[in-house]
């Protein structure tokens, strides 16, 4: 538990451009050693990357391996490393590494442009809500987990428009005893719909509607709010 703990963020970049509330609820009351991560790092030219990631399994290596590969991808982030060639290097570190099966999901939001380029290592997609409270699946080509090997990694660019709010989670989100992961999926675009208020405050929302008690694993759960440089 210490080692996981000191392997997670405990606080975010800022930036100006990308308003966060993130959230990581354990799988268990038991042990809270999971190996789900996330973070956001300010880049430079008014950038900002957001991961979402998760490896296969518990305990102890899990959470050694999580935080391989935290590390790894922020090193390789702010040597301005694109998506798709991001994801490769990290294949190359689990590969090295022994870790068999982990997700990731990587974003590069440009507040200049407004753009951002997204790529997929087997993870749940992620959503944005729109303003007008429509909620779009983004970089649907999921891609293979990392540690696999020998695949390409493609990177998907879209245009999000102010005010967007980014959603990117785990699957002990969307899946749980009872309900597959396509309900589960569906539940969140729900629930997603209906978030007009503070993103503190839908974070904790969205989660207790979700949510099993207790959890039947360990969630991950970000929503970043973007504006666009004046």
């Amino acid at each position: 538990l210490t080692l996981q703990r000191a392997l997670l963020p405990t606080s975010l970049d800022a930036s100006p451009y990308v308003q966060v509330a993130h959230r990581y609820v354990p799988g268990s009351r038991v042990t809270e050693v999971g190996g789900d991560w996330y973070d956001v790092i300010d880049l430079s030219d008014d950038r900002v990357a957001l991961i979402v990631g998760d490896v296969m399994g518990h305990g102890v290596r899990a959470a050694a391996d999580m935080g391989r590969l935290r590390i790894t991808t922020e090193t390789l982030a702010r040597h301005n490393e694109q998506p798709d060639a991001l994801l490769t290097e990290l294949d190359v570190c689990a590969q090295e590494a022994g870790i068999e099966l982990a997700t990731c999901v990587y974003i590069v939001y440009d507040a200049r442009s407004g753009r951002a380029r997204i790529a997929n290592a087997g993870h749940p997609p992620p959503f944005v809500l729109h303003s007008d409270g429509t909620v779009e699946t983004i970089g649907e080509c999921l891609g293979v987990p990392l540690g696999v090997g020998g695949h390409p990694f493609g990177t998907t660019e879209i245009e999000l428009p102010e005010g967007a709010t980014l959603a990117l989670y785990t699957d002990g989100l969307i899946e749980a005893r009872g309900r597959d992961i396509d309900e589960g999926a569906d539940r969140l675009r729900a629930e997603l719909s209906r978030a007009t208020g503070p993103l503190e405050e839908e974070a904790d929302r969205i989660l207790a509607r979700l949510l099993p008690d207790p959890p039947d694993d360990d969630t991950v759960l970000v929503l970043a709010r973007i504006r666009r440089v004046a």
